[in-house]
């Protein structure tokens, strides 16, 4: 693509599969029995799920009509996607790159540049079959992988819990009419041609070779969201599961303290001396600190979060 080009927007409903950022691990972060197929972008991040319940839309345009920061390109692209989301009855917001609505992550968005044009990518998730995705992800227990189950459910939503399903035509007509008022544009549709179905296949082998990371890309658990991340880490004499959301610990389970409350350190400044003085009641001094450490090294923060 170069200055001046029409830019593009690619539509379609992918086959069901795991794409995984270009650092993370498969034999890591899946199970041994996966049975989908899995991609691996040449871009960062983590694992997403895809099927045919999300119709996912790339707009590929010259770098001289996009915005000049970066930061600025979500804002610009995914304009359409919220307008639909609007028309069909949800009050949605755009925080960083991602689409939220009451509170919960409803879409994501990434964005790259490949040569003279800049490309951002989401989707319009109609459903999202939580247990599928998370039946896949490699696990320690079988406490994390409830957790993990409970995590997603909280943490994310699709179209179909709020508002009935569109229709597919529907869907593209209204995103159509919300990028015609947002960019001004008239549209071309088209399929791709059996040479640039050559081109994608023959691209496509390149991206799933194993990438040799021998830790996950978030150390001892996954992400949940932006701002929320599960962990569990194994130590000699028993293990820690946390679970985190911006700079706190909203909930956590120890091995040598099963009646500990699960959210006992929810609204706890998370250090080591105002951890330990809440794990006073199930040990002693000396025990209690040394779970708050570990408590500690097992919690994934997302350091922007305040």
């Amino acid at each position: 693509m170069q200055p001046g080009d029409l830019p593009v927007v690619v539509w379609g409903r992918p086959a069901a599969h795991l794409c995984l950022g270009q650092h993370q691990s498969v034999a890591l972060e899946l199970t041994p029995d996966c049975d989908v197929p899995v991609v691996r972008r040449p871009l960062g991040g983590g694992g997403v799920w895809l099927d045919s319940n999300q119709a996912c839309v790339v707009l590929i345009a010259p770098l001289d009509s996009l915005p000049r920061r970066n930061a600025d390109w979500y804002a610009y692209a995914l304009a359409p996607i919220l307008q639909v989301y609007r028309e069909a009855g949800m009050p949605v917001t755009l925080e960083a790159q991602d689409i939220w609505l009451h509170g919960r992550k409803l879409a994501g968005s990434g964005a790259a540049t490949i040569g003279q044009a800049g490309l951002v990518g989401s989707s319009f998730l109609l459903r999202f079959p939580l247990e599928q995705f998370a039946s896949r992800i490699a696990t320690p227990s079988p406490g994390f992988q409830q957790w993990l189950v409970e995590a997603l459910r909280t943490a994310i939503t699709s179209w179909s819990e709020h508002t009935p399903l569109p229709d597919w035509a529907w869907l593209s007509m209204v995103y159509r009419r919300a990028a015609n008022q947002a960019f001004g544009w008239r549209w071309h549709q088209s399929l791709l041609t059996e040479g640039e179905r050559a081109a994608r296949d023959g691209w496509r082998d390149e991206l799933i070779p194993e990438h040799d990371s021998t830790t996950r890309l978030v150390p001892h658990g996954i992400k949940i969201n932006a701002s929320s991340f599960l962990t569990e880490r194994r130590y000699d004499d028993g293990w820690v599961r946390v679970l985190t959301q911006g700079r706190r610990i909203v909930r956590v389970a120890l091995s040598a303290a099963t009646a500990l409350p699960e959210t006992c350190l929810r609204g706890v400044e998370p250090g080591a001396d105002s951890i330990g003085q809440s794990l006073l009641p199930h040990f002693n001094p000396v025990q209690a600190s040394e779970w708050a450490l570990r408590i500690l090294e097992t919690a994934h923060f997302n350091t922007e979060s305040t």
